[in-house]
């Protein structure tokens, strides 16, 4: 974890990301397996509700209320038949202009539950 991962309040994953552990992952589903998965493991991770919904764009929102609050969007996109790639934005509710690392933490729990649930394929375009 880098200084910068500690002094913030928002971590997002993406397919370049210098994190190993923030980039896009990638696994062995449909689109609609993993937006459910990816349901699945929020409700079951973190104590909170969905706020939006939309499986035609490949997104929701959860919004985290136990604890520390959070706003997560996940994005399920399918990028060919059975290869799904998931990113998720968190952001941290607090007084202070940083969370000392919890986006990031939600960010990894996610993902360490995905893998669980499903056949990890890779992360960043690269490696899929």
């Amino acid at each position: 974890m880098g200084i910068k991962d500690f002094f913030t309040n928002r971590a997002e994953t993406g397919e370049n990301h210098p994190n190993e552990a923030l980039k896009t992952h990638y696994f062995k589903t449909t689109k609609e397996q993993g937006y459910k998965a990816a349901k699945e493991v929020l409700l079951k991770h973190f104590k909170g509700e969905i706020v939006t919904d939309s499986l035609d764009r490949g997104e929701f929102v959860f919004q985290i209320n136990g604890g520390k609050k959070a706003l997560i969007v996940v994005t399920v996109v399918s990028v060919r038949p059975y290869r799904t790639a998931i990113d998720f934005s968190v952001s941290t509710e607090t007084p202070l202009p940083v969370d000392f690392g919890y986006s990031k933490r939600v960010i990894e729990t996610a993902y360490q539950a995905l893998q669980k649930q499903l056949t990890f394929l890779g992360t960043g375009y690269s490696d899929s």
